[in-house]
């Protein structure tokens, strides 16, 4: 396995798609790990703030409605 980008040794996968990165080629994006809805019932989420990331796919921002899994 090589990195996507630059064919280079990776040092792990993107945790948002799943592509192999290397050092210069990854960056830091959150990942929410799980949301829950506490006592308060505010929704709370649990992040991993560095998480590795690619930068060529594009985590959307907002979650996507999912009504036929109802």
């Amino acid at each position: 396995m090589r990195c996507h980008k630059c064919r280079g040794e990776p040092i792990g996968i993107c945790q948002f798609c799943g592509r192999a990165v290397c050092e210069r080629c990854h960056g830091p994006l959150p990942f929410i790990l799980t949301i829950f809805v506490g006592k308060d019932q505010i929704p709370k989420a649990v992040v991993v703030a560095d998480a590795l990331w690619c930068g060529a796919c594009r985590p959307q921002p907002e979650p996507l409605p999912m009504p036929e899994m109802a």
